[in-house]
Parts: C-alpha cells; structure tokens; sequence
C-alpha cells in the first residue's frame, strides 16, 4: 500500500517561483509578516522540523507556529530570537532610511 504524503515540502512549492519575475516583484512587495513567515517556514524546511518539533523547542505550541508560517500571528523579537537560534540562523532587525 502507497503510504500518503503528509504534506508538500516547500521546495515543491517554491520550486521555479523564485525565478518568475511576477513572483519576485509580489515578494517584494509583501509586508514584512509575510516575509518573515516566508523566511521562517523555509528555514524550518531546511532544518527538516516539523511545525511540532519547532514549536516545541521554542517553548510554544504547534498552532503558534502554523499562524506564523501563514503570517497571521504577532510577533515578539523575543519569540523571533528563540525561533533564530532554534533554526540556526541569524536575525538581523534594521531599520533603513526609505528614498
């Protein structure tokens, strides 16, 4: 018997969208939750964790994470920092002079 997929890895579903110029100028756009709940679901991806698994090793719960994925969830630097660290990553907070 065919064991199901659980999900779509966001590889598939980036996969050639970060190419499509339409796709790049829309990302450009984006507010800064959803680029941050795009950062954050590619860094989880790339560390091969669940939603659980992260949510658990930053101290909060599942559903905490999938409204953050979907930018829907509001956002401390303190949770931020934790999902960073968890992910191996570096966040950097800036702010820049606008043209």
């Amino acid at each position: 018997m065919k064991q199901k997929r659980a999900g779509i890895p966001l590889d598939e579903v980036f996969a050639g969208a970060e190419k499509d110029p339409r796709w790049k100028g829309a990302y450009a756009k984006a507010d800064i939750e959803v680029l941050l709940a795009l950062q954050i679901a590619k860094a989880r991806a790339k560390a091969r964790m669940t939603q659980g698994q992260l949510a658990k090793a930053v101290g909060t719960t599942q559903s905490v994470i999938s409204r953050i994925e979907r930018a829907n969830q509001n956002l401390t630097v303190k949770t931020l920092s934790r999902i960073a660290a968890v992910l191996h990553t570096v966040l950097i907070i800036q702010l820049r002079h606008t043209h």
